[in-house]
């Protein structure tokens, strides 16, 4: 594969399990921005062909810096596929927020409720990203090595996966519902590291049902605080999601809602290593970098 259809092929796996449902007029090779602006091809040659690509959660300068020493040394690598957004894909992460409005409309959340809270989001985000983001792509034009970024679509592939995963299991118990999120084998990898996925439940009673339950893996940073009392006014008793911060879970449990937080690098992995699985299987090696638990998982969901 050529280092653009590596990135296209990303772009298609996100519109496939994409929550918004307008998509069917996007062109891929030239529209896909309008959707994932959160994705980039930020240094490199489009038609470059790719044998061996180096996959992290995160690309810094550092990350650059060990590419470089590790082709030194003899490895071949021609590229680098960051998850998280770099260079520009950064700054225009808000453009992908609206997606958690949409899921939140899903479930039964007003539309008025939903986009106040998106337009703060947006603002918030959109502040927030204006420092330098930058440092990788200087790195990268500098060592001539090609760097691209890959977010909103993976996280599309997470979102369908445990949306798949818990189809029709809402009378597990909190713990039982746990046990399944610890025997996939990302998560189980992270916990060896004591980066355990745990639940976030306000009375300690993990052997409750865990209810009608909301898949939360998608929309590109933490929801705001003020949106869970309308998911439990809308019926939601439990989140399943790779990551909160802490006002998030003092939100959560003041409203009602249990949470299974199944661990940010732990879920980014299942998402990429579905990803890289048909990148594998279109003739590119991977070689895993920081914060990827590489995991082969041709033929699963």
């Amino acid at each position: 594969m050529n280092w653009i259809e590596i990135f296209n092929k990303g772009m298609e796996y996100g519109l496939k399990y994409e929550i918004r449902k307008n998509t069917a007029h996007i062109n891929i090779a030239e529209q896909y921005n309008l959707f994932y602006p959160d994705c980039a091809v930020v240094s490199g040659d489009n038609l470059k062909e790719v044998k061996d690509l180096y996959v992290c959660i995160d690309a810094d300068t550092a990350e650059v810096l060990l590419v470089n020493e590790l082709i030194k040394s003899g490895l071949n690598i021609d590229g680098i596929l960051s998850h998280h957004p770099v260079g520009k894909g950064c700054y225009l992460l808000s453009g992908v927020i609206e997606i958690q409005r949409d899921n939140w409309v899903k479930f039964g959340v007003s539309k008025a409720v939903s986009d106040k809270l998106l337009r703060k989001m947006i603002f918030e985000e959109t502040i927030e990203a204006k420092g330098n983001q930058l440092e990788a792509e200087n790195a990268c034009r500098k060592l001539n090595i090609p760097l691209m970024c890959i977010h909103t679509p993976v996280d599309n592939i997470i979102q369908n996966f445990f949306e798949s995963l818990y189809d029709g299991k809402n009378n597990l118990s909190l713990d039982d519902a746990l046990e399944i999120v610890k025997n996939i084998p990302e998560c189980a990898q992270a916990s060896l590291n004591g980066d355990s996925p745990f639940i976030v439940n306000n009375d300690n009673k993990n052997n409750k049902v865990i209810g009608k339950i909301m898949v939360d893996m998608t929309g590109g940073v933490d929801p705001p605080d003020e949106i869970f009392p309308y998911l439990k006014k809308a019926g939601v008793d439990t989140l399943i999601g790779m990551h909160y911060n802490f006002d998030n879970i003092k939100a959560m449990m003041k409203s009602n809602i249990s949470a299974l937080v199944c661990g940010h690098m732990a879920s980014d992995s299942i998402g990429l290593n579905i990803f890289c699985d048909s990148l594998e299987e279109s003739g590119v090696s991977i070689i895993s970098g920081s914060g990827f638990y590489r995991n082969k998982r041709n033929g699963q969901t």
